[in-house]
């Protein structure tokens, strides 16, 4: 028997998620032509109306790989037609001008503007208005009024938007993909006489009036008492609300495997369904009391949906759980894994950027592991006592979905939490009475006393609760950093737990020698990149704001040069290992100098033990490269041409491209962060008509070199 059979919809995720992956990886002169997907549709049509008896046996396959040559290209169709720049409206094409937008996110209240995403519906053309479409990310600056402004309020506003670029530094956090999964392409900052509120009809009312509800909710917490960091955990666990987290609480949860709890996630929504579940057991089985119970379920988890916000994770969940609920209420048995895909399928038609979401992704991986792999897992160990089953099924839950998210985990985060099994026993349980109690608090608000109770009751789980997190994380080798692997051992460590599961549920020798295969090549693809980094030197310039951070490495070992301007002397090292230490981790380097780079450059002084870097003046020597800083005019007694490889830019030099290149004649010209936006936009126009290769760090993110 064919084992896929029993999972059709699971072999079609396959071709889709390959187109999908392929348009966005591709650049977009590579990517396949769309006409293709209108030529396998005719086919694909023909397959179906032709009789299966004029087939011949032999050529049984094609119709499969029609489907599957359909399913590639409408993905790649389907996800071309999502891309901004792609569509005819597109604001960003004419970015200068007064539009009419709409607020499409919750805005983010700072003490002198608003921080929001605006929806652009029009833009004015020569006194007239015309269509638009896009989003952009846009800061708001507030006048001495400070207006109220909600989801859904219309904004009128005059400004000029800028291209969100990717000016990220390696291994870090890309924000500009981070964006651009969520559609927001450009940036503006409108000063407060440019913009206006504009009186209009909402024409989002549903979802705004989802986020006034949970407004309201969350004043329900702030008047029964819940106060710090016990509202933030309550806002975010029962609501989405993540705007009062702190980086402290975050790194707590993140480096103990709980982070999960603080993004509503389909353990939330499941949290949600079973209690309806219980409240609506007085539905009778009759067919009309079905129906009436699935349309209750439905509105409600859907309602909750909306409330928080429609993250990734929550409309996974949400779509996931109403397959089955139609299901049960229309007697038709189901399949976890065909619902599952059949979700993925579903969200993914609407939203083909959503399969860059870590959330989404690490979601999906985790419900399949629980899936595939909670029945072998559990079934290591039997106990015949309550309690002690009880625990083990929560920890075989738990090591089911560590071991499908693992890889991507490492992949994304880079470290991995030591103690996941400890926190996931007393983290599951308590943040499911924490929910229950928080759903009681929130429905017996407006109860005098007995609101307040069940705050206070919801209080003392939370400070709990998070007194557990904060233990778990201080507890000796808690979390274990520093691992970066790439795509291609990433998908050999998923292959090596595909191979191993197969493995040892089939006892096939063949399994065997594919387990051992993925083993080995993971292995050696390790052992290349170690050979490679023996012999490896790089050359970084890195986007430190207004300051100035540039490192030489070579080996296992570099140096940094640093001249910060707006830190205080204490925050010059932690400032610098958040820019540098993902490059320097991920590269295994362990010998790390952090040397002041002195405006008085016969000051700066080289590490003896970095004996293949040479300094002379404002010039480097590295590895048979020559590299220059120039922080103000160019020198007397500087007529001559000097072959520079690089040239820095740094200080806001009152100097010209054209004076430059004459003297240093540079391969490349870098421009530090320490230099004026005026004199980057003069540098970069004289560099765009004069043909020289130039860097922003400011917009183009760290300039790298292997040298």
């Amino acid at each position: 028997m064919n084992p896929w059979r029993p999972y059709p919809l699971l072999r079609l995720v396959f071709p889709f998620l390959a187109g999908i992956t392929v348009t966005l990886v591709l650049p977009s002169h590579s990517r396949p032509d769309v006409i293709l997907s209108g030529f396998f549709l005719v086919m694909l049509f023909l397959v179906i109306l032709i009789p299966r008896s004029t087939w011949n046996y032999r050529y049984r396959w094609a119709s499969g790989v029609s489907i599957n040559c359909f399913l590639f290209l409408a993905a790649i169709s389907l996800t071309q037609i999502r891309f901004p720049e792609n569509d005819p409206l597109f604001f960003g094409n004419d970015p200068d001008g007064t539009f009419l937008a709409v607020v499409a996110e919750p805005p983010s209240i700072k003490p002198n503007y608003f921080k929001t995403i605006l929806r652009i519906q029009q833009r004015r053309d020569s006194g007239t208005w015309k269509t638009a479409g896009g989003k952009a990310l846009v800061y708001l600056r507030l006048n001495r009024e400070k207006p109220q402004l909600q989801y859904g309020d219309m904004i009128l506003l005059h400004t000029s938007f800028q291209k969100i670029t990717d000016n990220s530094n390696p291994h870090s956090f890309r924000y500009a993909g981070y964006l651009m999964v969520k559609g927001i392409t450009h940036q503006s900052f409108v000063s407060a006489e440019n913009w206006t509120k504009f009186s209009a009809p909402s024409p989002h009312f549903f979802r705004r009036f989802a986020f006034q509800v949970r407004d309201h909710l969350l004043d329900i917490l702030r008047d029964n008492g819940v106060r710090g960091r016990e509202f933030a955990v309550a806002s975010a666990l029962l609501l989405g609300y993540v705007q009062e987290l702190d980086d402290a609480l975050r790194n707590d949860y993140a480096a103990t495997g709980a982070m999960h709890i603080l993004s509503v996630s389909g353990m939330h929504v499941g949290i949600i369904y079973l209690f309806l579940e219980f409240l609506l057991l007085f539905l009778g089985r009759s067919r009309m009391a079905r129906m009436l119970k699935m349309v209750i379920l439905l509105l409600f988890i859907w309602f909750y949906t909306f409330l928080t916000g429609l993250s990734p994770c929550v409309l996974r969940a949400a779509a996931m759980l109403s397959l089955p609920i139609i299901g049960k209420a229309l007697n038709r048995p189901h399949d976890m894994l065909n619902i599952l895909s059949a979700s993925l399928i579903l969200i993914l038609i609407i939203d083909p950027f959503l399969i860059m979401d870590i959330g989404f992704q690490l979601s999906y991986l985790a419900i399949a592991g629980i899936v595939w792999l909670y029945k072998p897992v559990y079934g290591i160990f039997t106990f015949t006592s309550w309690l002690p089953d009880k625990v083990w099924a929560i920890l075989a839950v738990s090591i089911a979905a560590q071991i499908s998210t693992l890889p991507i985990s490492l992949y994304n985060f880079h470290q991995f939490p030591n103690y996941f099994m400890v926190t996931n026993i007393f983290v599951v349980p308590l943040s499911s009475l924490i929910i229950y109690t928080g759903i009681l608090a929130l429905v017996l608000g407006p109860v005098p006393f007995i609101s307040v109770l069940a705050a206070r009751l919801l209080g003392f789980l939370i400070w709990l609760l998070n007194s557990v997190i904060h233990f778990i994380e201080q507890l000796p080798y808690s979390t274990c950093r520093g691992f970066y692997p790439g795509i291609f051992q990433m998908l050999l460590m998923y292959a090596a737990i595909g191979t191993g599961y197969m493995m040892l549920t089939t006892r096939r020798a063949v399994w065997i020698l594919f387990f051992l295969s993925t083993l080995l090549a993971f292995n050696l693809s390790s052992l290349y990149f170690r050979a490679g980094r023996l012999s490896a030197s790089r050359f970084i310039v890195y986007n430190a704001g207004g300051n100035l951070l540039y490192q030489f490495s070579f080996q296992d070992r570099a140096v940094l040069f640093y001249d910060f301007y707006t830190l205080p002397g204490e925050g010059y090292y932690q400032r610098m290992e958040q820019l540098a230490g993902g490059e320097l981790d991920a590269r295994g380097i362990r010998l790390r100098r952090f040397c002041l780079d002195r405006r008085d450059k016969d000051k700066t002084v080289i590490p003896a033990d970095f004996n293949c870097l040479d300094k002379a003046g404002i010039f480097y020597q590295f590895c048979g490269r020559h590299i220059g800083i120039l922080r103000e005019k160019v020198p007397k007694g500087f007529h001559g041409k000097f072959a520079l490889d690089y040239l820095i830019l740094s200080g806001n030099p009152s100097v010209s491209l054209k004076e430059v290149y004459e003297i240093f004649h540079p391969e490349v010209i870098i421009m530090d962060g320490t230099n004026s936006g005026y004199r980057l936009r003069k540098w970069l126009d004289e560099g765009r008509m004069m043909g020289i290769e130039c860097h922003s760090v400011r917009q183009d993110g760290a300039f790298e070199r292997d040298l």
